[in-house]
């Protein structure tokens, strides 16, 4: 999914728990879990394509599946779980909007990342699976996997 889809999407999340809730803490942490669960591309970046960073080479790297490895540690349910955890165990509206938005951002990914196994998203099958792409794709040449 790009960038900017998270974005959009993340931004109407983050105005729609402000209108309904009245909390910029749930607003912000839902705008800010939303978009910046990417950040998890770059380590996998820096540490695993043998590239120079450039912008579009990171890009590319990315959208069309250049990666033979890739761990992407934050894109998992199971971390989802865990923050769904976190959030019952400490209530407050920060948490909750930070499950929103990595909510919402996994399930963007899952519904468009349509190039990579449907199991993708859980970190225990990347895992097994040898974070390979050979094991995660879902055919060669697949789209938009990240």
């Amino acid at each position: 999914m790009r960038t900017t889809a998270h974005i959009l999407a993340s931004s109407a999340a983050a105005g729609a728990a402000y209108a309904l809730t009245g909390s910029a803490g749930m607003s912000v942490s839902c705008l800010l879990s939303g978009v910046l669960l990417d950040a998890d591309h770059l380590p996998d970046f820096w540490l695993l394509s043998g590239e120079r960073f450039t912008l579009k080479g990171f890009f590319s790297w990315c959208n069309e599946l250049r990666w033979k490895r890739i761990y992407l540690f934050l894109h998992s349910y199971e971390l989802f779980l865990l923050l769904a955890l976190a959030a019952w165990a400490f209530p407050g509206r920060a948490l909750e909007g930070a499950l929103l938005g990595m909510g919402l951002h996994l399930l963007m990914d899952q519904a468009g990342n349509r190039g990579l196994d449907r199991r993708f998203y859980f970190l225990i099958f990347r895992y097994r699976a040898g974070f390979s792409r050979e094991a995660l794709a879902a055919g060669e040449g697949g789209r938009n996997a990240h």
